[in-house]
């Protein structure tokens, strides 16, 4: 009788609506199209992936699969004639759609080398303009927190003018105890440099012997071409480095 009545309550079970697997979840795992009616998970290569903003004319923010109905609803919009710096691209990283930096080849030489996007850090292939009262070279520039924690016990950490360090740790308002992990996550090597008249926390390993589009570099030698976005280290420091010109 107990094996009868146990059989009888999970038939109930079943017909009372348990959850099951739907299409949309078993989507994220073997590349479905999303034509089931939920948003795509997933990638297997850049091209499964595509460039998107909060709205159809805004410049790309971020990158979301192919298949997603954000990437229909804006197929034949028309928008004003773009502002945007092409300089992004949608990548596949570790199955996942991501905005990435688009290699991009500058026959320019700027006086404090290329502009960086201040919202995908990206370079764009036009000269930096330089604020003014910024720092002029890294001496005048220190790391300190950036959060009440600091990247010593969990938060992370910026660089700011030697000069300003106080009045930016006061206008932080932190307790004087403040609740940390405790935890160090400070990034080996980093440091806090000048680039462009502001200061930035960079690794530390400085200029790639190849790094190119700043006047005080040198040009690049013949057959080759000076590229932005292709090494992270020069990108950091608004430069771009030499690499082979692409074959006609």
């Amino acid at each position: 009788m107990r094996v009868v009545g146990n059989l009888l309550v999970l038939l109930l079970l079943a017909l009372g609506g348990c959850p099951t697997a739907s299409k949309e979840s078993l989507g994220a795992d073997n590349g479905d199209d999303g034509a089931g009616g939920g948003a795509p998970r997933g990638c297997f290569r850049d091209t499964d992936c595509a460039l998107a903003a909060a709205t159809c004319c805004d410049c790309p923010a971020f990158a979301v699969s192919v298949a997603d109905p954000a990437v229909r609803a804006c197929t034949g919009v028309q928008c004003p004639p773009p502002s945007c710096a092409p300089n992004v691209e949608a990548q596949c990283n570790d199955g996942q759609c991501e905005l990435g930096c688009m290699p991009v080849a500058c026959n320019v030489t700027c006086a404090d080398g290329f502009a960086i996007d201040e919202t995908t850090g990206c370079l764009a292939c036009e000269c930096a303009a330089v604020p003014p009262g910024g720092c002029t070279a890294d001496s005048q520039c220190v790391a300190t927190r950036a959060d009440c924690c600091g990247c010593h016990f969990g938060g992370s950490d910026t660089a700011v003018l030697a000069s300003e360090r106080a009045s930016f740790d006061a206008a932080l308002g932190c307790p004087q105890t403040p609740s940390c992990p405790a935890v160090d996550i400070c990034e080996p090597g980093a440091a806090p440099r000048c680039v462009q008249g502001r200061c930035e926390l960079v690794s530390s390993a400085g200029l790639p012997a190849t790094a190119c589009g700043r006047a005080d570099l040198p040009a690049c030698a013949a057959g080759q071409v000076c590229t932005i976005n292709r090494d992270p280290a020069a990108s950091a420091l608004g430069v771009g480095v030499c690499t082979p010109e692409p074959a006609p």
